[in-house]
Formats: structure tokens, C-alpha cells, sequence
């Protein structure tokens, strides 16, 4: 009989990187936070055993993909989420030994399968952004369009141009002005914005950038 858990691939950027969060339970590999299937609809399941292990709760998850463990004895359906880190605080549950996020360049040794899982949930989050406004559930509630255009160039791994992503965000109506601003530094404070919560498309280089990371993953993956 095959048996059936969930898992979870939970992102954000930090320090100008790509981060992965992951547990450990006593005299375990690091692992992604994952779970027996109870009864309930898959996504309700993969909710709780996040809420559990990692406290993380409220959050937006979506269905990423079934992996085969264990020949046909086991299937794990992966569900991934993007979330801003500084809006979760982490809260370890009672048989897990440590929660932490690490840097997708730079992850421990996983459980079996799950670096699998975090491939395949980093391509399709390179393939999203030309066409959903990701880097907005990877942010606080504001932040500037200096910020939001770092998250985008950390997921694509590629420079874009200010002056045409700007144009481009406020083109499309995805921010609107919160009404206050920050000075990071010397010079002109920065505007502040937030989600208007509508669809985003990253267009003209960006979004050829995009194209070409989605058609190299498509091909990788075919050839594995």
C-alpha cells in the first residue's frame, strides 16, 4: 500500500540571498517540514505539519509536485510557499530539535529526496516571475522599489534595469504609495509602497531573462 506524506519548500530572501527553510529532529538530517497525510485535503495537511514543526502559520502554499520515495511504497507531495522571514518568527515544535533557514548555495545534507523537492521548487519560482508578483510575499508590508527589484534580481540571478523595472512595477498597478517614505542614507528619502495584491508580469528583458530560465530548467530536467 502506498503511503502518502507532504512536504514543504518554504522560501525567502535575506541578505541578499535565497533561503530555504529547514528542521532537524534529534539525530536527524536536515529535512524540509514535512508530514503524514491525516484524512484532510492534502494543502489543510501540509498547513499543519508547518504550523507544527515551525509555528509558521496563515501563510499562502502552493501545490509543487509528487516525488516517488521508496520505489512505489511512498509518494511525497511537496507544496511550496514565499514568504517575507521577519513576518514568521520561527517557534521549534515540541520534536523538533532546530528550525533555521540556510542559503540555497549553501544547504546542508538533506534528507533523502528533499534536494530534489528544493530544485524543482527554485525553478518554479525562477519560471513565476514572468508572470506573478512573487517578490511581494517575500517582502515586509513596505518596502521600496529599490527592494522589491533586489529580490527579483536574487531569484532570477540576473541584473535588471532599474529604470525599465520601475516603469514596468508601476505600469502594471501591482504597488501603491503607503503614504510614507525611509532615507537608507545620504540623499532623497525613498518611497514607500505596498501590494495591491493584482497580477504582475515582468516584462521586455526581464521577462526573456525568465523565458530563458524556464526553457534551461525544462531541459535539465529532461535529461536527468
Amino acid at each position: 500500500m502506498t503511503q502518502v506524506s507532504v512536504e514543504l519548500v518554504v522560501m525567502t530572501v535575506q541578505d541578499g540571498a535565497l533561503d530555504v527553510l529547514l528542521v532537524r529532529r534529534p539525530g536527524n538530517a536536515w529535512a524540509l517540514p514535512q508530514g503524514p497525510t491525516l484524512g484532510s485535503p492534502l494543502s489543510v495537511d501540509a498547513a499543519r505539519a508547518l504550523a507544527d514543526q515551525t509555528g509558521i502559520t496563515d501563510i499562502r502554499l502552493e501545490q509543487l509536485y509528487s516525488f516517488d520515495r521508496d520505489g512505489d511504497t511512498q509518494v511525497a507531495v511537496s507544496y511550496m510557499a514565499l514568504i517575507a522571514a521577519d513576518r514568521h518568527p520561527l517557534a521549534p515544535g515540541p520534536d523538533i530539535v532546530e528550525v533555521r533557514w540556510f542559503p540555497l548555495h549553501d544547504l546542508p545534507t538533506l534528507a533523502i529526496g528533499h534536494a530534489d523537492a528544493v530544485g524543482y521548487g527554485h525553478a518554479r519560482l525562477r519560471a513565476k516571475t514572468a508572470y506573478a508578483p512573487i517578490a511581494v510575499e517575500l517582502l515586509p508590508e513596505t518596502f521600496t522599489l529599490g527592494e522589491l527589484q533586489a529580490v527579483y534580481e536574487v531569484v532570477l540571478g540576473e541584473h535588471l534595469d532599474t529604470r525599465n523595472f520601475r516603469r514596468d512595477v508601476l505600469g502594471a498597478g501591482i504597488v501603491e504609495e503607503a503614504g510614507t517614505a525611509r532615507r537608507p542614507g545620504p540623499g532623497r528619502p525613498a518611497r514607500l509602497y505596498r501590494s495591491r495584491g493584482t497580477d504582475f508580469a515582468v516584462v521586455a528583458r526581464e521577462r526573456r531573462i525568465a523565458g530563458r530560465i524556464g526553457r534551461t530548467d525544462a531541459q535539465e530536467t529532461s535529461t536527468e
